[in-house]
């Protein structure tokens, strides 16, 4: 499994982050992202299985509280 942040720039341009080597890794990283740039931007998880399959999900609110 390889593990990204995906953030999405006032909700219209995206990046990519990663791959991270463990969930805890991207989450550290998408904490940091909400920390550095605020709340006006979209943070959510992405994680991409050994054959290929990407999963994206959106962090709680109460993940960055």
């Amino acid at each position: 499994m390889k593990y990204y942040v995906l953030l999405i720039w006032g909700d219209i341009e995206p990046e990519l982050y990663g791959p991270y080597g463990t969930a805890g890794e991207r989450d550290n990283q998408a904490w940091t992202l909400r920390t550095e740039h605020g709340d006006k931007h979209g943070i959510y998880s992405l994680d991409v299985s050994d054959t290929g399959e990407p999963s994206v999900e959106a962090y709680s609110g109460g993940f960055f509280e």
